[in-house]
């Protein structure tokens, strides 16, 4: 394995491990890392909920992990396969990436347009 791809995987590694480390803080202690989003507006990015959604799926709660935070949970297969793709894998199929470019400027549109509906005091009851 060439060095430059074992630095890669080893630094998603410790990433993972920071994730859970703080995951596992956070349900021990109640102490987390506040939405300066949330604090300054009232609302909620389209990224609240995530520390929930992981002391979640830590404690291997589906259901809660969900209510927390249903977009993040539902497209985290594709957030892993592009952070696979990005570190791991090979960039040499140029229609891939186009492809896989495209594909991520629809995600992050996508997510926008759940953080604008979660918002909206008619979708609430329906929309986390």
């Amino acid at each position: 394995m060439p060095a430059d791809k074992a630095k890669k995987i080893r630094t998603l590694a410790v990433a993972a491990g920071v994730l859970v480390i703080y995951g596992i803080f956070v349900r021990v202690t109640g102490i987390a890392i506040p939405c300066v989003f949330h604090r300054i507006t009232g609302l909620q990015c389209p990224g609240c909920g995530s520390t929930r959604m992981l002391s979640a799926i830590l404690r291997l709660d589906l259901k809660g992990a969900y209510d927390a935070n249903p977009f993040l949970l539902v497209t985290s297969p594709f957030l892993a396969f592009e952070v696979i793709y990005e570190f791991i894998l090979p960039h040499d199929n140029l229609r891939f990436k186009r492809v896989n470019n495209v594909l991520l400027i629809i995600y992050c549109a996508a997510l926008i347009i759940f953080g604008i509906l979660r918002n909206l005091p008619a979708l609430r009851a329906i929309i986390p």
